[in-house]
């Protein structure tokens, strides 16, 4: 008897679409789409990039994807795809000169954007995200993924492929560097891991 991919552990299914199984692999994506993004996203912070890099990150899979050894290891894998895959697309975009066009499109768009719309963005909110985004990224990193799909602290470790509690201590770590931050404390006495 056959057991349908949603019955298969991730190991079982990343080995099936190593051997070609197209529903495994897409099996695959559909489960770690919403990590993968968050994880996109800590590293280009901007949600419009970050969709241009998933399908990046799609391509290199179903293209590289023979090339896993180790199937059990199919998460901190499709992790380091993913990271490699943001990087040099960052690298890429810093080297690309702004065209005037885009810049004169930016600023119309600004201006046609509803007020109510602007007045609504909640000052506090914005104050949040600075202070994820000002955060180193090993903290902002576990942050995110914790956050955006409340993952557990098993999962966390082992998509970024560190101990649990190095997830534990770094999302202690990154809440009171946010709460500093957002109080005007200092992080000096925070210990780095």
């Amino acid at each position: 008897m056959e057991m349908k991919p949603r019955q298969l552990n991730e190991a079982a299914l990343a080995s099936q679409a190593r051997d070609g199984d197209q529903q495994a692999l897409l099996e695959l994506v559909n489960r770690n789409w919403t990590w993968l993004k968050g994880l996109l996203y800590n590293v280009l912070q901007n949600s419009d990039d970050v969709d241009e890099v998933l399908q990046n990150v799609c391509i290199v899979l179903i293209e590289k994807i023979e090339n896993l050894r180790e199937p059990e290891r199919f998460k901190p894998w499709l992790a380091t795809v993913a990271r490699n895959s943001a990087l040099a697309y960052r690298k890429q975009r810093s080297r690309k000169p702004i065209q005037l066009d885009e810049l004169i499109a930016a600023q119309q768009q600004d201006h046609q954007d509803d007020a109510l719309t602007r007045l609504a963005v909640d000052e506090q909110h914005n104050s949040i995200l600075q202070a994820v985004k000002e955060l180193p990224e090993k903290y902002r990193e576990v942050f995110i993924l914790k956050h955006l799909k409340d993952a557990s602290y098993a999962e966390i470790a082992e998509t970024l492929d560190i101990a649990v509690t190095t997830v534990q201590i770094r999302l202690v770590r990154a809440r009171r560097m946010i709460q500093n931050k957002l109080t005007g404390k200092p992080n000096d006495k925070i210990p780095r891991t």
